[in-house]
């Protein structure tokens, strides 16, 4: 079986940054692997100039990134990357058994529902708390969800 998953890493980043803890990559990797059996984490970035070392990094503990051009809308920073992972998604589908989608998002409500009619909905990672998730993410994923801040204790940087 084969097992992708779809990182929103904004939404990763702001979520964990929230309840102010700080990811270690290389175990919540790890975790992936052996929780979830990830076999590819591909990341979704708005490109920032001067985050290189932190996109080897990154890459170095395994995960792909794909990268959107960022513009600035009303003095804020805007890639939309939620529209290229979903197209990712749709574009690999064939290519994997089963799906894990790391995001907090709404946003990705019929993302979760095509994944589920084709029967290759693995689940949600939620980087939000249960009570600060979508209930329309939470609800199309009928169960299969886990919240980071339950296990963040198993990645965080110590």
């Amino acid at each position: 079986m084969t097992t992708y998953a779809f990182i929103d890493s904004q939404n990763l980043k702001k979520s964990i940054e929230e309840i102010g803890k700080e990811i270690d990559y290389r175990r919540f990797r790890l975790w992936l692997k052996n929780k979830k059996g990830i076999d590819r984490a591909i990341m979704y970035f708005g490109y920032m100039g001067g985050q290189e070392l932190h996109y080897t990094q990154l890459r170095a503990c395994g995960f792909e990134l794909v990268f959107r051009p960022v513009d600035r809308q009303n003095g804020r920073r805007k890639a939309n990357v939620d529209i290229c992972l979903t197209i990712s998604v749709l574009d690999q589908i064939d290519d994997f058994d089963e799906a894990y989608l790391v995001t907090s998002d709404g946003d990705f409500f019929d993302l979760t529902e095509r994944l589920k009619e084709r029967g290759k909905l693995g689940g949600v990672i939620s980087p939000q708390t249960s009570g600060a998730c979508s209930r329309l993410l939470k609800k199309s994923c009928d169960g299969r969800i886990s919240f980071i801040p339950d296990n963040i204790h198993k990645f965080e940087v110590r």
